[in-house]
């Protein structure tokens, strides 16, 4: 082999070479090499646990604090139709839920099940006491006597904005009128923030002398912009059968959801 040959060798063996360095580094980078994620099942970064804690927006279940039911009821509308709440309480100053699916079973006198359950789909906001609330419900010719209310999976807590550590809106001039005909409950829920918010559900429940719920009701404010007020209605066919003596007003603003 001359010495022409072994150059032009020498050369072609240097070229493949590099060509094999930049085809491994390649299938490094791209299918070897792991760059940790908050998804990748796999306990790295400053994780807690695996994908929760540290810098990921889920927290880890050692860490969050579980959902408290403080109550739930069904309420009379009118013939066969009720409504029913669940009041519940996220005691996580800083963490909420996105989404999770609830049930309510309703129960007559006999604790036979007035009708099939009713399941839903609900977030929870952090450090937030809320009602969940669900109608019309028809329970035929069954009298509802008990509700029993449950989240039919784990709540999954993640991280919120801090500035919804303390409500951003508010509830003034609570009006109640027709109580002993078909009564009507008025209020300003007002925005003294600086952002702008959408697709509010508004909760009113209605309590008697003994802080029972009686009654209670949901409307929507599509929108309502920043440091403005707006005026929310509630009503109910006919009157109730206890005397109201206090009225709690509760828009329910998702954390995940507003921009």
């Amino acid at each position: 082999m001359d010495w022409s040959t072994r150059k032009r060798l020498g050369c072609i063996s240097v070229v493949v070479v590099i060509i094999a360095i930049l085809v491994g580094y390649f299938v490094y980078e791209h299918f070897i090499k792991h760059v940790p994620t908050c998804f990748d099942g796999i306990q790295n970064q400053n994780e807690r646990g695996i994908d929760c804690g540290g810098i990921c927006s889920l927290v880890c279940p050692m860490d969050a604090r579980t959902v408290v039911t403080d109550w739930a009821r069904v309420f009379h509308t009118a013939g066969s139709v009720y409504s029913m709440a669940a009041y519940v309480e996220n005691q996580n100053p800083d963490a909420g839920v996105k989404q999770v699916n609830y049930e309510f079973r309703v129960y007559d006198d006999q604790n036979i099940l007035a009708g099939d359950p009713v399941t839903g789909t609900t977030f929870i906001g952090p450090n937030d006491k809320t009602a969940i609330f669900e109608s019309p419900v028809n329970t035929g010719n069954r009298v509802p006597k008990s509700v029993f209310f449950q989240f039919t999976e784990t709540p999954l807590f993640y991280k919120t904005d801090p500035k919804y550590q303390l409500p951003q809106l508010s509830t003034t001039n609570v009006v109640l009128t027709d109580e002993s005909t078909a009564p009507k409950v008025s209020a300003d829920v007002v925005n003294s923030t600086l952002y702008n918010y959408k697709n509010i559900p508004v909760v009113a429940i209605l309590y008697d002398a003994d802080n029972n719920a009686i009654n209670a009701s949901q409307t929507y404010i599509s929108e309502i912009p920043q440091q403005t007020t707006q005026k929310v209605y509630f009503t109910w066919p006919a009157s109730f059968d206890e005397k109201v003596t206090r009225i709690e007003i509760i828009p329910r603003l998702d954390p995940f959801t507003q921009q």
